[in-house]
């Protein structure tokens, strides 16, 4: 199984390739980063971020909407619990 500091660094791959304009700063995120309002992702980047983790990791989101995830921390919480 993966660490969490494993996911975060995939998720941060995966993010990159989801919204490449803003590579500075997801290069230098942690898990304190908020998707929106520091990251500027609107629904379109987030279902993109969605599909490909869902590729990535072999999970699925189950009735999970923009407003479930508010940092990047978020989104490594939800997919720890779904790799378990």
């Amino acid at each position: 199984m993966l660490s969490r500091a494993e996911i975060f660094e995939k998720l941060k791959e995966i993010l990159l390739f989801a919204d490449a304009k803003n590579s500075d700063l997801i290069k230098n995120c942690d898990e304190s980063t908020k998707l929106v309002t520091d990251l500027g992702f609107n629904s379109v980047s987030v279902l993109y971020m969605v599909i490909a983790i869902e590729e990535s990791f072999g999970i699925v989101f189950d009735n999970v909407s923009m407003n479930d995830f508010d940092t990047i921390g978020d989104v490594v919480t939800y997919i720890e619990a779904r790799l378990k």
